[in-house]
């Protein structure tokens, strides 16, 4: 289990489901090809492993090409016949990577059955990135819509029925994330039910040792524009008709023990106690992006998460459902056009 972050920071979780659903839920996948950008670590390395053991083509897309490589050995240590792609490396903090890696990636391959949009950071203070936007904004949502848009035509193209997949959080709708493109650097939040949501962030969650606010607040807005942009997607795929070439479809990993939290622990003071708790591994972590990509059932606009505790915390994969605005209609239109502005060019679909 090194690839999960264990290896770095020494809280470890058994997998409970990972091997058995696998075995009875991903078909052989010879022919095709999928993208996993953050594949090197955590759920993103699960979810590549699990579908290259089944014969689909995977490029990993990271930022780190030591760490890729690394990744890919291991999943060759564990299918030995995988086909696994290490060469094209992309950093979702530098927009000018992700156009070279897509440049590259469509020179390269013929097809691409299934876009996995994985790679995140959380709870990170306000930093710019290169491009000029807040890290979290971009390296979860605006590199993936940009990248989603330079492969659309690949997936277009694509015999068979092509996958967007977005991978999300419960983040999305804790505390009503409210996206505003005037506040992106200080959001806001709706009030929720009998205005629940400034106690939960001005108490509960402090007394979790998940401070300061705005961190998580922020992490959780680039979350709700997952949710957002999967169901602008699949709105606009549909007016397009183009439902039989391609779904967008957004997931929920649970509580997984992965380096995410390692990296935000400034921002998550007691998380070695929260994983060690409540955490589920890594690898079952994965099986919600796994089923978003492959389960015969899902359809368009679908939100798969665990399936076990009152939060969707851990267990095996079902189709769950938003909540918080990540049904708001407006708002993912409005993050759309801003997601354009900020990329500089249109996305048609």
């Amino acid at each position: 289990t090194s690839r999960s972050g264990e290896a770095d920071h020494g809280v470890t979780v058994a997998n409970q489901w990972y091997d058995e659903w696998i075995q009875q839920n991903i078909p052989d996948l010879t022919g095709k090809v999928a993208i996993v950008t953050g594949g090197n670590s955590g759920t993103g390395f699960w979810a590549a492993s699990a579908l290259a053991g089944q014969n689909c083509t995977v490029v990993l897309a990271c930022r780190n090409p030591a760490k890729a490589k690394a990744a890919q050995e291991e999943i060759l240590g564990y299918h030995p016949q995988a086909k696994v792609d290490a060469d094209i490396a992309m950093d979702n903090m530098d927009l000018s990577t992700v156009k070279s890696f897509a440049e590259a990636f469509n020179k390269k391959y013929d097809r691409l059955d299934y876009l996995i949009n994985n790679a995140g950071i959380m709870a990170q203070p306000l930093i710019q990135s290169k491009d000029g936007f807040d890290i979290q904004f971009q390296t979860n949502h605006l590199a993936h819509f940009m990248l989603t848009q330079l492969l659309w035509d690949k997936m277009i193209k694509t015999e068979g029925q092509s996958r967007v997949v977005n991978h999300s959080s419960g983040a999305h709708a804790l505390g009503g994330p409210v996206f505003d493109s005037t506040k992106m650097d200080h959001p806001t939040y709706s009030w929720g039910v009998l205005g629940i949501n400034p106690v939960l962030w001005y108490v509960l969650l402090p007394a979790m040792g998940l401070k300061p606010v705005e961190n998580w607040l922020r992490y959780g807005v680039s979350k709700l524009c997952n949710v957002l942009f999967t169901k602008e997607l699949q709105a606009q795929i549909e007016a397009k008709g183009l439902s039989e070439k391609v779904i967008a479809v957004a997931c929920h990993p649970g509580h997984a023990n992965t380096n995410l939290q390692n990296v935000a622990k400034d921002s998550m003071t007691n998380w070695e106690k929260l994983n060690a708790d409540g955490a589920q591994s890594a690898a079952d972590g994965s099986l919600p992006l796994l089923m978003s990509t492959v389960g015969p059932k899902v359809q368009g606009g679908d939100y798969c998460e665990p399936s076990v505790g009152a939060m969707h915390t851990k267990g095996p994969p079902m189709v769950g459902a938003v909540g918080g605005n990540g049904n708001d209609a407006k708002m993912a239109k409005s993050l759309w056009d801003y997601s354009e502005e900020c990329i500089k060019s249109k996305f048609e679909v």
